[in-house]
């Protein structure tokens, strides 16, 4: 008897998997191809709108000269 219950259950699976593959067979539209992007000549700016930080130099000789050298 249980190897009938084991037949028929193996039966019902192959007979429900092939009906969930049979049902996902009409595949969906393919989708429109990417855009094609091309570089150009032109080159970005580059980043010279930023301030420049001080020289270490400028620094060091602006706390030099600010102390009490008598």
């Amino acid at each position: 008897m249980k190897v009938l219950q084991k037949l028929l259950f193996t039966f019902a699976m192959i007979a429900g998997l092939s009906l969930a593959v049979s049902a996902q067979k009409d595949k969906p539209p393919p989708k429109p191809p990417p855009p094609v992007v091309t570089p150009g000549d032109k080159k970005p700016p580059k980043g010279d709108d930023k301030p420049k930080k001080p020289n270490s130099g400028v620094v060091a000789i602006w706390v030099r000269t600010e102390g009490d050298f008598e």
